[in-house]
């Protein structure tokens, strides 16, 4: 779905650099980069890589049986029975992804992690999650 896509990388380890293959997805959503399989493979480390070395790219990392529904205006919503974890690296203020240690373990500061769950939204274009329906769900409760 997204222009870049995880294809082959290390599950269940620390990020690293150079460890992690990337291939054009087929372009419907611009500025992601999705991995699937998340909770379930571990793949937390490959994500990070990903985004580590392209930092304007959102990570998405969606669990098995879990989807997400984007609509025109950029909003993301979650469905599904696992969860939906959103990684910006926007705002990181250091990084070492660009130095020339192949396979050393990255190292990233003030990365953004959102985990949502089923009817959750999250706006692609501002890189946040629609925190107004959330509280309202979460005060609705008894």
């Amino acid at each position: 779905m997204s222009d870049t896509m995880v294809v082959k990388g290390e599950d269940d380890e620390s990020p690293r650099k150079c460890t992690l293959k990337m291939a054009p997805g087929l372009g419907l959503v611009k500025g992601i980069m999705i991995d699937q399989h998340f909770a379930q493979r571990g793949r937390i480390g490959r994500l990070l890589t990903g985004i580590a070395q392209n930092p304007e790219v959102l990570g998405i990392g969606i669990d098995e049986d879990t989807a997400i529904v984007v609509k025109d205006s950029g909003e993301a919503q979650v469905v599904g029975s696992g969860a939906v974890y959103f990684l910006d690296a926007r705002n990181i203020t250091h990084s070492n992804a660009s130095e020339q240690y192949y396979d050393e373990v990255l190292s990233m500061f003030n990365v953004s992690l959102h985990v949502l769950k089923e009817g959750d939204r999250f706006n692609l274009l501002t890189k946040l999650p629609f925190e107004e329906e959330n509280s309202r769900n979460e005060n609705n409760r008894d």
